[in-house]
């Protein structure tokens, strides 16, 4: 027997891994592959894509507090200002029920909940 042709193409490095930092929203999300019919005779290629991201319901986040956005915010500024890394915007984003994170600070005034992540549980809960 010849092997796994999948296993043999993924220790080739013909099949990339994709490895997220776990401060990233995609670090729990996983890879999968998709293995398409090829033509007669030619090997299939399998396509790496990473799998859906299901974004959880506001309610499941703990409110540590909420902040009001000024002129100027932006979500980057505010992740860093609250959550200690520019990169975890999408946790705000997520907590809010934020859809497009583009305009998540506009307009000035609107408030924004800082919480734990979600399903952790403050001690008041």
């Amino acid at each position: 027997m010849a092997g796994d042709p999948l296993q043999a193409l993924l220790s080739a490095g013909a099949v990339p891994s994709v490895s997220f930092p776990p401060t990233s929203r995609y670090a729990d999300v996983g890879v999968a592959h998709h293995v398409p019919s090829g033509a007669p005779g030619e090997p299939a290629v399998p396509i790496a894509f990473l799998r859906r991201r299901l974004v959880p319901r506001p309610e499941r986040f703990s409110t540590l507090y909420e902040v009001r956005c000024v002129e100027g915010d932006r979500r980057d500024l505010l992740a860093a200002r609250h959550l200690g890394d520019v990169d975890l915007w999408w946790r705000l984003a997520d907590a809010n029920g934020v859809v497009d994170p583009v305009g998540m600070t506009e307009p000035p005034g609107r408030a924004i909940r800082v919480t734990l992540p979600v399903d952790v549980r403050g001690g008041d809960a």
